[in-house]
């Protein structure tokens, strides 16, 4: 019987495949995936990753099309999927869930986690955020652009051996992965920059770069920003005064870029509206925080995507 720790991708997209099969070229791991709609094409080929960093084919250990299909026992599922309301992610997994399985959330938003924790109490729950601009742009074909670090910790809180190891896998595969005790101040970060350019790129249809070139558009990311920090502080959770100027630097200086919600509304896809936004108001209401700005391309949205 192999050594190797094995994980279970259950939604094997672009931000998937591209960690675990960085990972895997560590060779610490076995890498089964859960497949769908590529199944055909990644049984018979499996993933080729185009990168700046050194493009890479990626063939799992194993092909499935559901949990119930995996044999043995996971170490670590981790779960890319998107969150959509129609995403039953306890539903997808439990078949493969063992008491000792760690399950690893590599997803968009804020309260996402609700739902794994009531359905799996007693299973160690990482938390965990990408930054990384890749693309899925055909079955099995992924396009990586730039970046691509992950930022982790124990849910609600802290870090854990198993969150340490999984660390160590990582960096085994050339992936900067870091451990944090306050996930869910991480969380607000990544909200900080997902809030505006995700919406704003929908309404407007416009990458990054246009965006930033835009002073109207600019300014309106800012405002949505402030906002976002409003209520991360609200929360509990003070975020740096510099982050804002900081984001907006780095997007200036990142290659232009469509974010994942105006790629899956390019594509006709269901966008992340509920987890990276409306999760937002709905925090808001509950503090009794203002955000109007984020309101309003809220609705905006709703009523783009036919809510």
């Amino acid at each position: 019987m192999s050594d190797k720790t094995r994980i279970l991708l259950c939604g094997a997209g672009a931000v998937g495949v591209y960690f675990c099969g960085r990972m895997a070229q560590g060779g610490m791991v076995d890498v089964s995936v859960l497949c769908r709609s590529d199944y055909d094409v990644v049984k018979e080929k499996g993933y080729h990753v185009s990168s700046p960093a050194g493009d890479f084919d990626f063939h799992p250990a194993g092909i499935y099309r559901s949990a119930a299909e995996y044999p043995g026992d996971a170490d670590y599922i981790i779960v890319t999927s998107k969150v959509l309301p129609e995403v039953d992610v306890p539903a997808m997994i439990r078949a493969a869930v063992r008491p000792h399985t760690a399950i690893v959330l590599i997803q968009n938003g804020i309260e996402i986690e609700k739902t794994i924790v009531s359905a799996f109490p007693d299973n160690e729950l990482i938390s965990s955020i990408a930054y990384i601009g890749v693309t899925r742009t055909a079955p099995g074909m992924i396009v990586h652009t730039d970046s691509g670090k992950l930022k982790f910790g124990v849910f609600p809180n802290g870090i854990s051996a198993k969150a340490d190891k999984l660390a160590q896998l990582f960096s085994s595969g050339k992936i900067v992965a870091t451990i944090t005790p306050e996930i869910m101040r991480a969380r607000w970060e990544k909200l900080l920059w997902n809030v505006p350019f995700n919406p704003i790129s929908v309404l407007t249809q416009s990458d990054t770069a246009r965006i930033m070139a835009d002073p109207e558009c600019l300014q309106l990311v800012r405002s949505v920003m402030l906002e976002v920090a409003a209520l991360a502080d609200a929360d509990g959770w003070t975020l740096p005064e510099t982050l804002i100027d900081e984001l907006l630097e780095f997007t200036r200086n990142f290659p232009p870029y469509k974010p994942s919600m105006y790629v899956d509304f390019l594509n006709k896809r269901p966008m992340e509206i509920e987890a990276i936004v409306g999760n937002v108001v709905r925090i808001a209401e509950r503090l009794h925080v203002s955000v109007p700005h984020i309101f309003s391309i809220y609705a905006m949205l709703k009523r783009l995507a036919g809510a």
